[in-house]
């Protein structure tokens, strides 16, 4: 209410990017020429920032049982930067899926590299993390940072811009300066993630000493 103007939170890179970026994966998968071994749900889910709510009642009230659900993929803002040398991976280290998102990003030139602001605590604020605690291995990359024309600098400035200008305002808003080119690039490695694991009849897990294995083997020995 003490708002001078604008007053609609639109949220357009955080986080309506990711929730087109799901529909447009959907899409692919419905339009592939044959169907996937395996189901994928598509969730965009609700209350993240009141205690990950949605994901929450989702992974304890799944529409598959947790020990037949292989894995989570998720995604929280696309990069609106332009193409990246890399992709970063939040909880790097923790389960075997690093290993499909390292294979998947090599074709594109790319490599993966752990979130450079562990300290943040982002593994365990996102809704994978709803996920993660029921056992089921859980994926999250980021965008990457090092830009290919503009190295790291250029891209983590502007990311520092957006998060203290536009970072949950109504300034968050489409600019159609926006380069989506790095942001496709992102959708196809996780769609191509998907989609191996949706042709697969193996079971990744969580890497050893991880604190989700024992929930996930327990699980998957029913």
């Amino acid at each position: 209410p003490n708002l001078v103007g604008d007053q609609i939170f639109n949220g357009s890179l955080d986080n309506s990017t990711c929730t087109v970026g799901l529909i447009e994966i959907a899409r692919a998968f419905i339009n592939l020429d044959s169907h996937p071994k395996r189901s994928i749900a598509f969730l965009a889910v609700t209350a993240e920032y009141q205690g990950l709510l949605g994901s929450l009642f989702y992974a304890t009230h799944p529409i598959y049982p947790t020990h037949k659900t292989v894995a989570a993929i998720n995604m929280d803002a696309l990069n609106i930067y332009g193409k990246m040398k890399d992709i970063t991976l939040v909880g790097y280290g923790k389960s075997e899926l690093d290993d499909y998102l390292k294979e998947v990003a090599a074709e594109q030139g790319r490599v993966v590299k752990p979130n450079p602001t562990p300290e943040k605590g982002s593994f365990y604020r996102s809704d994978h993390f709803s996920f993660a605690k029921e056992g089921i291995p859980a994926l999250y990359a980021g965008t990457g940072n090092d830009h290919v024309k503009h190295g790291e600098e250029w891209t983590r400035a502007l990311k520092e811009k957006y998060l203290s200008e536009n970072y949950h305002e109504p300034s968050d808003e489409f600019d159609p300066n926006w380069d989506l080119s790095g942001a496709i690039d992102d959708l196809r490695i996780l769609f191509k993630v998907g989609y191996k694991l949706s042709m697969e009849s193996t079971f990744p897990n969580w890497r050893e000493g991880t604190e989700f294995k024992a929930k996930r083997d327990a699980d998957m020995s029913k």
